[in-house]
Protein backbone atom coordinates (compact mmCIF):
# COMPACT_ATOMS: atom_id res chain seq x y z
CA UNK A 1 0.00 0.00 0.00
CA UNK A 2 1.56 3.15 -0.85
CA UNK A 3 0.93 6.67 0.50
CA UNK A 4 1.78 10.20 -0.87
CA UNK A 5 0.69 14.00 -0.70
CA UNK A 6 -2.05 14.30 -3.04
CA UNK A 7 -2.26 17.16 -5.95
CA UNK A 8 -5.29 18.81 -7.63
CA UNK A 9 -5.60 15.71 -10.41
CA UNK A 10 -6.44 13.92 -7.43
CA UNK A 11 -9.45 15.51 -6.74
CA UNK A 12 -12.60 13.04 -8.58
CA UNK A 13 -10.73 10.51 -7.01
CA UNK A 14 -10.73 11.72 -3.89
CA UNK A 15 -14.28 13.49 -3.89
CA UNK A 16 -15.96 9.45 -5.07
CA UNK A 17 -13.54 7.77 -2.04
CA UNK A 18 -14.87 10.46 0.87
CA UNK A 19 -18.38 10.28 -1.22
CA UNK A 20 -19.00 6.08 0.16
CA UNK A 21 -17.79 7.27 3.59
CA UNK A 22 -19.72 10.35 3.68
CA UNK A 23 -21.10 10.80 7.61
CA UNK A 24 -17.33 10.41 8.74
CA UNK A 25 -15.76 12.82 6.60
CA UNK A 26 -17.87 15.94 5.83
CA UNK A 27 -14.84 17.85 6.90
CA UNK A 28 -13.06 16.87 4.82
CA UNK A 29 -16.04 16.82 1.79
CA UNK A 30 -16.88 20.37 2.51
CA UNK A 31 -13.33 21.65 2.67
CA UNK A 32 -12.57 20.16 -0.40
CA UNK A 33 -15.41 21.49 -1.97
CA UNK A 34 -14.75 24.56 -0.70
CA UNK A 35 -11.18 24.72 -1.87
CA UNK A 36 -9.61 22.11 -3.59
CA UNK A 37 -6.39 20.89 -2.90
CA UNK A 38 -4.39 23.56 -2.57
CA UNK A 39 -1.68 23.61 0.49
CA UNK A 40 -2.22 27.42 1.71
CA UNK A 41 -3.71 29.82 4.55
CA UNK A 42 -6.91 30.69 3.42
CA UNK A 43 -9.84 29.27 5.12
CA UNK A 44 -10.70 25.75 3.75
CA UNK A 45 -7.48 24.81 2.49
CA UNK A 46 -4.61 22.27 3.13
CA UNK A 47 -2.33 19.33 2.39
CA UNK A 48 -3.82 15.98 1.78
CA UNK A 49 -2.06 12.54 2.11
CA UNK A 50 -3.71 9.37 1.57
CA UNK A 51 -3.00 6.05 1.53
CA UNK A 52 -3.54 4.05 -1.78
CA UNK A 53 -4.36 -0.05 -2.71
CA UNK A 54 -3.19 0.32 -6.23
CA UNK A 55 -4.37 3.29 -7.67
CA UNK A 56 -7.74 3.13 -5.34
CA UNK A 57 -7.54 5.82 -2.54
CA UNK A 58 -8.31 3.83 0.80
CA UNK A 59 -7.11 6.57 3.12
CA UNK A 60 -6.90 9.97 3.69
CA UNK A 61 -5.53 12.85 6.25
CA UNK A 62 -5.71 16.35 5.96
CA UNK A 63 -3.68 19.48 7.78
CA UNK A 64 -5.98 22.65 7.27
CA UNK A 65 -5.06 26.04 7.15
CA UNK A 66 -6.03 26.69 10.81
CA UNK A 67 -3.60 23.96 11.81
CA UNK A 68 -6.31 20.67 12.19
CA UNK A 69 -5.54 17.89 11.47
CA UNK A 70 -8.94 15.89 9.73
CA UNK A 71 -8.51 11.88 8.86
CA UNK A 72 -10.47 9.22 7.50
CA UNK A 73 -8.30 6.30 7.26
CA UNK A 74 -8.96 2.41 8.27
CA UNK A 75 -5.51 1.52 7.52
CA UNK A 76 -2.25 3.04 7.93
CA UNK A 77 -3.71 5.89 9.97
CA UNK A 78 -0.51 6.45 11.82
CA UNK A 79 1.59 7.25 8.31
CA UNK A 80 -0.99 8.81 6.37
CA UNK A 81 -1.58 11.42 9.41
CA UNK A 82 2.30 11.48 9.72
CA UNK A 83 2.67 12.84 6.36
CA UNK A 84 -0.06 15.00 6.69
CA UNK A 85 1.24 17.03 9.26
CA UNK A 86 5.03 16.79 9.31
CA UNK A 87 7.00 19.83 10.05
CA UNK A 88 3.88 21.65 10.94
CA UNK A 89 2.24 22.85 14.30
CA UNK A 90 -1.23 21.35 15.24
CA UNK A 91 -4.09 22.57 16.60
CA UNK A 92 -6.09 19.32 17.01
CA UNK A 93 -7.44 16.28 15.67
CA UNK A 94 -11.11 15.44 14.21
CA UNK A 95 -12.30 11.88 13.32
CA UNK A 96 -13.19 8.87 14.19
CA UNK A 97 -12.41 8.29 17.91
CA UNK A 98 -10.00 5.60 17.18
CA UNK A 99 -7.97 6.70 14.34
CA UNK A 100 -8.01 9.90 16.26
CA UNK A 101 -6.19 8.39 18.69
CA UNK A 102 -4.14 6.59 16.67
CA UNK A 103 -3.10 9.63 14.76
CA UNK A 104 -2.16 11.90 18.05
CA UNK A 105 -0.22 8.93 19.30
CA UNK A 106 1.73 8.67 15.43
CA UNK A 107 2.49 12.74 16.30
CA UNK A 108 3.53 12.21 19.44
CA UNK A 109 1.13 13.88 20.66
CA UNK A 110 -0.95 11.17 23.05
CA UNK A 111 1.01 13.16 26.28
CA UNK A 112 0.37 16.73 25.18
CA UNK A 113 -2.53 18.81 27.53
CA UNK A 114 -5.74 18.98 25.35
CA UNK A 115 -7.88 22.46 25.84
CA UNK A 116 -10.66 19.56 25.01
CA UNK A 117 -10.33 15.92 24.49
CA UNK A 118 -14.34 14.59 23.80
CA UNK A 119 -15.82 11.21 22.24
CA UNK A 120 -18.26 12.61 20.44
CA UNK A 121 -21.66 10.65 19.16
CA UNK A 122 -21.75 10.96 15.36
CA UNK A 123 -25.49 11.61 14.47
CA UNK A 124 -26.92 10.62 10.75
CA UNK A 125 -30.52 11.58 9.58
CA UNK A 126 -31.90 10.94 5.64
CA UNK A 127 -33.95 13.92 5.39
CA UNK A 128 -37.12 12.56 4.36
CA UNK A 129 -37.81 11.63 8.09
CA UNK A 130 -36.39 15.06 9.33
CA UNK A 131 -39.31 15.99 12.12
CA UNK A 132 -40.60 19.68 12.38
CA UNK A 133 -41.25 20.65 15.88
CA UNK A 134 -44.95 21.69 16.40
CA UNK A 135 -44.13 24.92 17.17
CA UNK A 136 -41.82 25.92 14.26
CA UNK A 137 -44.81 24.29 11.90
CA UNK A 138 -46.87 26.64 13.19
CA UNK A 139 -44.97 29.58 12.05
CA UNK A 140 -46.05 31.89 13.95
CA UNK A 141 -43.77 32.98 17.09
CA UNK A 142 -41.03 30.65 16.60
CA UNK A 143 -39.37 31.04 12.90
CA UNK A 144 -35.95 30.00 11.54
CA UNK A 145 -34.33 31.88 9.16
CA UNK A 146 -30.36 32.90 7.64
CA UNK A 147 -28.37 35.19 9.46
CA UNK A 148 -27.71 38.68 7.73
CA UNK A 149 -24.58 40.85 8.22
CA UNK A 150 -26.86 42.59 11.11
CA UNK A 151 -26.50 39.69 13.00
CA UNK A 152 -23.25 39.78 12.81
CA UNK A 153 -22.44 41.48 16.63
CA UNK A 154 -24.81 39.34 18.35
CA UNK A 155 -23.32 36.12 16.40
CA UNK A 156 -19.89 37.28 17.59
CA UNK A 157 -21.13 37.46 21.61
CA UNK A 158 -22.71 33.73 20.83
CA UNK A 159 -19.45 31.65 18.83
CA UNK A 160 -17.18 33.28 22.13
CA UNK A 161 -19.86 31.97 24.21
CA UNK A 162 -19.71 28.40 22.58
CA UNK A 163 -16.07 28.07 22.04
CA UNK A 164 -15.39 29.12 25.37
CA UNK A 165 -17.96 26.92 27.11
CA UNK A 166 -17.76 24.16 24.28
CA UNK A 167 -14.19 23.82 22.99
CA UNK A 168 -12.12 25.06 26.33
CA UNK A 169 -11.12 28.81 24.30
CA UNK A 170 -9.44 31.19 26.49
CA UNK A 171 -10.15 34.29 25.67
CA UNK A 172 -7.57 36.58 23.52
CA UNK A 173 -7.31 38.92 20.94
CA UNK A 174 -6.65 36.59 18.23
CA UNK A 175 -9.46 34.31 19.79
CA UNK A 176 -12.00 37.22 19.63
CA UNK A 177 -10.92 37.80 15.96
CA UNK A 178 -10.86 34.19 14.78
CA UNK A 179 -14.61 34.10 15.90
CA UNK A 180 -15.48 36.87 13.84
CA UNK A 181 -13.81 36.35 10.49
CA UNK A 182 -15.52 32.58 11.45
CA UNK A 183 -19.28 34.26 12.00
CA UNK A 184 -18.50 36.78 8.85
CA UNK A 185 -17.97 33.69 6.22
CA UNK A 186 -20.41 31.74 7.45
CA UNK A 187 -23.15 34.60 7.17
CA UNK A 188 -21.73 35.63 3.84
CA UNK A 189 -21.53 31.41 2.84
CA UNK A 190 -25.78 31.56 3.81
CA UNK A 191 -24.83 29.15 6.16
CA UNK A 192 -25.46 30.56 9.44
CA UNK A 193 -29.15 30.16 11.01
CA UNK A 194 -31.07 32.06 13.60
CA UNK A 195 -33.96 30.93 15.56
CA UNK A 196 -36.49 33.54 17.08
CA UNK A 197 -39.32 33.45 19.28
CA UNK A 198 -41.63 36.53 18.70
CA UNK A 199 -38.63 38.24 16.60
CA UNK A 200 -36.23 37.88 19.17
CA UNK A 201 -32.91 35.71 18.49
CA UNK A 202 -32.87 32.91 21.04
CA UNK A 203 -30.79 29.92 19.13
CA UNK A 204 -28.48 29.93 16.42
CA UNK A 205 -26.45 26.86 14.31
CA UNK A 206 -24.66 26.59 10.98
CA UNK A 207 -24.04 24.29 8.37
CA UNK A 208 -20.15 23.36 9.02
CA UNK A 209 -20.06 21.41 5.97
CA UNK A 210 -22.13 22.12 2.70
CA UNK A 211 -22.56 19.70 -0.06
CA UNK A 212 -25.12 19.11 -2.66
CA UNK A 213 -26.00 15.33 -1.22
CA UNK A 214 -25.56 16.55 2.13
CA UNK A 215 -24.54 18.77 5.05
CA UNK A 216 -23.18 18.97 8.88
CA UNK A 217 -25.08 20.83 11.63
CA UNK A 218 -22.51 22.98 14.34
CA UNK A 219 -22.17 25.46 16.28
CA UNK A 220 -25.43 25.06 17.74
CA UNK A 221 -26.00 27.21 20.80
CA UNK A 222 -28.23 28.68 23.01
CA UNK A 223 -27.36 30.89 25.21
CA UNK A 224 -28.42 30.18 28.95
CA UNK A 225 -31.69 32.01 29.62
CA UNK A 226 -33.56 30.24 26.87
CA UNK A 227 -32.39 26.89 27.77
CA UNK A 228 -34.57 23.71 28.09
CA UNK A 229 -37.04 25.52 26.01
CA UNK A 230 -37.02 23.22 22.90
CA UNK A 231 -35.17 26.18 20.93
CA UNK A 232 -31.85 24.30 19.88
CA UNK A 233 -34.40 21.54 18.24
CA UNK A 234 -36.23 24.24 16.70
CA UNK A 235 -32.91 26.34 14.84
CA UNK A 236 -31.84 22.30 13.91
CA UNK A 237 -34.77 21.16 12.50
CA UNK A 238 -35.49 24.67 10.89
CA UNK A 239 -32.41 24.69 9.30
CA UNK A 240 -32.23 21.55 8.13
CA UNK A 241 -35.59 21.52 6.77
CA UNK A 242 -34.02 24.63 4.71
CA UNK A 243 -31.56 22.42 2.93
CA UNK A 244 -33.83 19.79 2.37
CA UNK A 245 -36.28 22.30 0.18
CA UNK A 246 -33.06 22.96 -1.60
CA UNK A 247 -32.83 19.11 -2.57
CA UNK A 248 -30.44 17.79 0.22
CA UNK A 249 -31.05 14.51 1.65
CA UNK A 250 -28.66 13.53 4.52
CA UNK A 251 -27.38 15.50 7.52
CA UNK A 252 -25.00 14.51 10.39
CA UNK A 253 -23.80 15.89 13.49
CA UNK A 254 -21.47 15.07 16.54
CA UNK A 255 -22.32 15.91 20.07
CA UNK A 256 -20.63 14.90 23.37
CA UNK A 257 -21.62 11.48 24.06
CA UNK A 258 -22.22 12.11 27.48
CA UNK A 259 -24.51 15.03 26.78
CA UNK A 260 -27.72 13.58 27.35
CA UNK A 261 -29.71 16.87 26.40
CA UNK A 262 -28.33 17.41 23.11
CA UNK A 263 -28.76 13.51 21.99
CA UNK A 264 -32.79 14.04 23.37
CA UNK A 265 -32.96 16.72 21.22
CA UNK A 266 -31.33 15.55 17.93
CA UNK A 267 -33.33 12.06 18.58
CA UNK A 268 -36.83 14.18 18.72
CA UNK A 269 -35.97 15.25 15.29
CA UNK A 270 -35.04 12.31 13.47
CA UNK A 271 -31.23 11.48 14.05
CA UNK A 272 -29.96 8.45 15.08
CA UNK A 273 -26.60 7.36 16.32
CA UNK A 274 -24.23 6.14 13.58
CA UNK A 275 -20.60 5.97 15.02
CA UNK A 276 -18.48 8.22 17.05
CA UNK A 277 -15.89 10.70 16.73
CA UNK A 278 -13.07 12.28 18.30
CA UNK A 279 -12.25 16.38 18.73
CA UNK A 280 -9.16 16.52 20.38
CA UNK A 281 -7.64 20.05 20.87
CA UNK A 282 -4.28 20.56 21.84
CA UNK A 283 -3.73 23.57 24.29
CA UNK A 284 -1.51 26.42 23.02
Amino acid sequence: MAIRLLTPQDQPQLEAFLREHSAATMILRGNLAQSGIVDGDRPYQGRYAATFDGTRITGVAALYWQGMLAVYAPQQTAAVARMAAEGRMLAGILGPWQQALDAQEALGLDGAHHKLRSREALMGLSLADLKLPAPLLQGQKLQCRLATPADQDLLHEWRLSFTGESLGATPSQDHAQNCAAEVERWIAEKNQFILTDDGRPVSGCCFNARLPDAVQIGNVWTPPQYRSRGYARAVVAGALDSARRQGVTQAVLFTPEDNQAAITAYLAVGFTRIGDYAILLFAD
